[in-house]
């Protein structure tokens, strides 16, 4: 079974505020943002999408209200989802923030109608969520046509994917729906005449890997017979992260050495911050900045591994950064930490001064994690605007932002 909550950004601030409910709301990525990544159900019907700049928005829907996103609030609602669904079934994958996966396998004799139970869960999301948020539940035999499903169903609904109706499905349901194929591969599939998955039937094989290649003649195949593609390769929920990062795109060029020192030093607090709070260190560090056109990137690999803010900063800007002439102001920053390692399984230095670091970013976490990030900070972020946490849609920090 796959649940959708529709229009979620737009959708739970429409719950919170009743003033908004029946108006196109658009999301913005944060004040003076000019793209919209978000719309509510009123501001789709008027053709506004995400990705739709402002400007086109106002055009299309001139009583448009732009609001800021609130990161924060749609991490508490999927915990929240996470919670309900994990009272349900004993196996569920939250796939982004808005949508998950329940495999009802083991539950056939516990919902026995598997329809009626994905009304049952839009109605538990309902009472905890607001009567204003709504979802789609679509129901298959795998993830890929579950997804389909729901996908296509009339907002609010539950659709499901039988062997009898399947083939119906796939001759009139639009790539746009389809999971796995994007604007780009839907174009090459048109020069062969396809428009939808059923005409793949009448496509060999050589003239698919003649055309994609070995890798996506083989998905492709797998979509058209209504199996998975590897885009739903499960991951085991306690799968330890590869690595953390954090990237910002500011609103204007960075001329001053005191803001660029400022947001690296923001970014990389984030960073560890998250990597701490999973118990992890890393030996694999990296920057990257953008600008004017121009890119410019430059890493590092250590013997111990990193456990301190103070100790990546040191080698990210210090080091690295230092070394570089710069030849373009700066508009985004990227700092990674990588080659993770569970502090279980890594080496502990028993130096005096690393061991008092490590009481202090002890001391700073618990205060952070009580009273919120940067309430304790580096020198180098104070009178500085802060740039806070977001969680992406696909929650590339899985493990951190849901937990095990």
């Amino acid at each position: 079974m796959h649940v959708d909550i529709n229009s979620y950004f737009a959708t739970l601030l429409q719950q919170e505020n009743p003033a908004l409910r029946g108006r196109p709301v658009g999301i913005l990525k944060d004040v003076g943002r000019t793209c919209v990544i978000a719309a509510s159900k009123e501001a789709k019907k008027l053709g506004v999408g995400t990705g739709t700049s402002a400007y086109e928005a106002k055009r299309l829907a001139p009583e448009i209200v732009f609001l800021p996103a609130e990161f924060a609030r749609y991490l508490d609602a999927t915990k929240r989802l996470k919670k309900i669904f994990s009272n349900l079934v004993p196996d569920y994958e939250i796939f982004s923030l808005d949508e998950a996966f329940l495999n009802l396998t083991d539950c056939t004799r516990l919902y026995p109608d598997a329809q009626e139970f994905g009304r049952h869960v839009q109605q538990l999301i309902k009472d905890d969520l607001g009567e204003f948020v709504t979802s789609n539940v679509g129901i298959s035999w795998n993830r890929f046509l579950a997804k389909m499903a729901g996908e296509i169903a009339p907002k609010g609904s539950v659709a499901e994917i039988t062997a009898e109706n399947i083939d119906h499905y796939f001759a009139t349901t639009e790539f746009k729906d389809v999971c796995g194929i994007g604007r780009r591969l839907e174009k090459r599939l048109a020069h062969l005449g396809v428009t939808r998955l059923y005409d793949l039937h009448f496509v060999t094989d050589e003239q698919l890997e003649t055309e994609f290649g070995p890798y996506w003649s083989k998905e492709l195949r797998k979509m058209s017979e209504g199996k998975e593609p590897s885009l739903f390769a499960h991951h085991a929920k306690n799968e330890q992260p590869k690595s953390v990062s954090r990237s910002i795109t500011g609103f204007s060029l960075a001329k001053d050495e005191a803001e660029i020192r400022a947001v690296m030093r923001n970014l990389i607090d984030e960073v560890m911050y998250k990597a701490r709070e999973m118990q992890l260190s890393g030996r694999w560090a990296a920057v990257s900045l953008s600008g004017e056109g121009q890119h410019w990137w430059s890493h590092q690999r250590v013997d111990m591994p990193i456990r301190h803010a103070q100790e990546l900063f040191d080698i990210l800007y210090h080091q690295l950064y230092s070394q570089w002439d710069r030849t373009f102001n700066v508009i985004r920053w990227r700092v990674v930490l990588s080659d993770l390692g569970s502090w279980e399984t890594t080496p502990e230095p028993w130096l005096p001064d690393w061991q008092r670091q490590e009481k202090l970013e002890q001391a700073a976490q618990e205060l952070n994690k009580r009273f919120g990030l940067f309430t304790v900070r580096s020198g180098v972020l104070l009178q500085r605007p802060l740039i806070r946490p977001e969680v992406t849609g696909y929650l590339g920090d899985r493990q951190y932002v849901l937990g095990p």
